[in-house]
């Protein structure tokens, strides 16, 4: 293989990586976006602690100010949220 050959074939190549870069950006990016649309819907489902923290500080700040219905509807939203969810069927 010659010098003039490598250095022609290198040329070529990055021509293509050059000219080809915004491609792959934007099947890169396309490959983001539908990874991000398969995510598993279970965990939006599921209540995390910083959540049902949140429903007990309003409950305990319900309580201090005397609404006793809203303290039961925090009950009844944390009751729901430890819910174990339902299987699909």
């Amino acid at each position: 293989m010659s010098y003039d050959l490598l250095l022609r074939t290198f040329a070529g190549l990055a021509a293509v990586a050059i000219i080809g870069t915004p491609a792959i950006a934007l099947v890169a990016r396309k490959a983001r976006e539908w990874f991000a649309t398969i995510q598993p819907t279970e965990e939006a489902a599921c209540s995390s602690i910083s959540d049902m923290r949140t429903v007990l500080d309003l409950a305990s700040r319900l309580r201090a100010s005397g609404c006793t219905d809203g303290v039961h509807l925090c009950q009844q939203l944390l009751d729901v949220m430890l819910a174990q969810p339902e299987e699909k069927k």
